[in-house]
């Protein structure tokens, strides 16, 4: 199915999976053809998804995880660009804002690989726990880019420092046991014990007092508070963004081939 200006193709089912248990909202990432990566659609219905969540008082915990084998493979590279302002303003802001912002417990529940902008979703929640089919990566400086929702701010805090600038400056993968070895994750279980495991933390969680989960978050947040580095990252993700190392990066993604840097 194509666009009505016939600009590209358009998924044909909503981007985002929603389910509640009491006071459990579950969210799925939901393009599992593309390894559920991050659309502009799929933007959007976070924005609007967690906005309806945390108006809701019945629900006081989220979890998020994917459909399929993957949990996000990140920002969609390939999607059609477009130069709406609409859109502009909505891709000019860090992926994993929606959750940073969210008042309420985030649960992620990692079922595969979380990659790139997948990964910042991932430490963009509260709480982890993952498969053991499930991997981590931070590769944009593979292709010329930096991570710009917050991954070089939150990997350093969540893991161990050495491991997180490891992950950062090579872009290669780390595996679930390496996440949990590192304090990434809190527990990994089986694929087939992921959906039990977290089902039954977010009910413990859900059945705690509203407000005392609000007042932890925020607690929990000011510890972490580092307006100047998130505020450098993502200015140095907007350098990037212009370079054409980066060009050069999504082109050889694109096409499949190691890319040619020269440092401009």
């Amino acid at each position: 199915m194509v666009s009505a200006d016939g600009s590209g193709p358009v998924d044909e089912r909503p981007p985002l999976r929603g389910e509640r248990d009491g006071g459990v909202a579950w969210l799925w990432l939901d393009r599992p053809e593309r390894r559920n990566a991050i659309s502009l659609a799929m933007r959007q219905a976070l924005v609007d998804e967690l906005r309806s969540l945390g108006e809701d008082d019945e629900i006081r915990v989220v979890v998020l995880t994917g459909s399929g084998s993957a949990f996000c493979a990140g920002v969609d590279l390939k999607e059609q660009r477009d130069s709406a302002p609409h859109v502009e303003a909505l891709r000019s802001k860090p992926v994993a804002l929606p959750l940073y912002q969210f008042e309420k417990p985030i649960v992620a529940a990692i079922n595969g690989p979380a990659v790139g902008g997948g990964l910042e979703l991932v430490l963009a929640a509260d709480l982890r726990i993952a498969s053991t089919t499930a991997t981590f990566a931070l590769p944009e400086v593979k292709i010329g880019s930096l991570p710009g929702s917050g991954g070089t701010q939150q990997l350093v805090r969540a893991m161990s420092p050495a491991m997180a600038r490891k992950a950062i400056f090579t872009g290669e993968p780390f595996s679930a046991a390496e996440a949990l070895q590192g304090g990434l994750v809190s527990d990994v279980v089986a694929p087939d014990q992921l959906i039990d495991e977290v089902s039954r933390t977010a009910t413990r969680i859900a059945a705690n007092s509203p407000l005392s989960l609000r007042a932890a978050k925020l607690a929990l947040a000011a510890t972490q508070a580092s307006g100047s580095g998130l505020a450098l990252e993502r200015a140095l993700w907007g350098l990037l963004s212009v370079s054409a190392d980066r060009a050069e990066g999504r082109a050889a993604f694109r096409e499949h081939r190691p890319p040619r840097f020269t440092g401009s």
